[in-house]
Parts: C-alpha cells; structure tokens; sequence
C-alpha cells in the first residue's frame, strides 16, 4: 500500500494532535506514565513517611510527647483505614567507624556515644576514617495509631518494647567517604 502525499500529510497532522491531546492529560494528571508518578495522595508510589509526618504535624498530642524529636521504628501502613506506627523517643546514637591504617589494613572502632570521640581514635591510629555506622539505641517506645483517610491521629499508647518485625531490621545511618 503506497500512499499518496495528501495522504501523508493528514496522516501526520492527526498524529501531531493526538500528541497534544495525550500531553494535555499527562500535564493535567489524568494520564499517568509510569510508576513513579505521585499526585498528592490520589495515585501511585506514595512516600508513607512523608504522609504520616503531615498528620503528625497537625496532631498537638503527638508534638507535646515528641517535641518533634522522635525516630520511626517500623509501621503497617494502611491507606483505607487505621495504620499502625511504632516511634521511638529520647534514644540515643552509638556509633563505630572503619579506619584504614596507614599499613593498608583496615580496623574498626567503636562503640562511642561521640564521633568526635571515634575521629580522634583515628587520629591517633595514624589512620583515616572511610566508613561510619550509627544506630540507634535506648529511649521509649510507643504505638500510634493513625486513621489514615481522615489524616488524624487516633491514639498513642506506651509500650514496653517493640514487635519483633520491627526490630529484625536494624534501623542504621550509614555515610561511606571515599579514601
């Protein structure tokens, strides 16, 4: 089948406009193109932290026992219904460093309460620090429970510790610096 320049031409004209009309509904997001598309809690690839840090803010309860210094130990998000969070509060960091030794071999240091403390060990090795590892330890812990279509804060109870799904991974910082 050959066609024709006139042919060509309308044929080219209708796909120049069904661009236009496919990149009007991606930009007003009522076509979505791919999975990492996000539109402000209605679609697809949400940031659950950055949901439940939204609520939290407009919560006083939640402010009055964190003062906005607290660090999420695990959570079952549910976006239907209630959500489950773990936090903890008033924990604290311990922290342990690989050093390479001006020999090539590598040591690890630590545990310190002060990286202050783990760079001036390195110092005195004669080594350079080229990883850290920080986690956290100690503090409270509570459950809160968040009806997450509402966006409110349901309850926050005290625990004693944590569920076991939320300790069998450790929560760790970790920064690596290049030699």
């Amino acid at each position: 089948m050959v066609l024709d320049e006139s042919k060509w031409l309308s044929m080219l004209i209708l796909v120049f406009i069904s661009a236009i009309f496919l990149l009007s509904l991606y930009e007003s997001g009522n076509l979505s193109l791919g999975v990492n598309d996000v539109d402000n809690y209605g679609g697809i690839n949400r940031d659950v932290s950055e949901i439940l840090r939204k609520i939290y803010v407009n919560d006083s309860d939640f402010q009055n026992l964190t003062k906005g210094n607290y660090s999420g130990a695990g959570a079952i998000f549910n976006e239907t219904g209630e959500s489950i969070v773990y936090i903890r509060i008033n924990g604290w960091y311990i922290h342990k460093a690989t050093v390479e030794l001006q020999n090539g071999t590598s040591k690890t240091i630590g545990l310190s309460a002060s990286m202050e403390e783990l760079y001036k060990e390195a110092d005195s090795l004669n080594g350079s620090v080229i990883s850290t590892n920080s986690q956290m330890t100690g503090g409270e812990f509570y459950m809160i429970t968040v009806d997450t279509p509402n966006e409110t804060v349901k309850s926050i109870e005290k625990v004693d510790e944590l569920p076991e799904w939320t300790t069998a991974t450790v929560i760790e910082e970790v920064s690596e610096n290049e030699p």
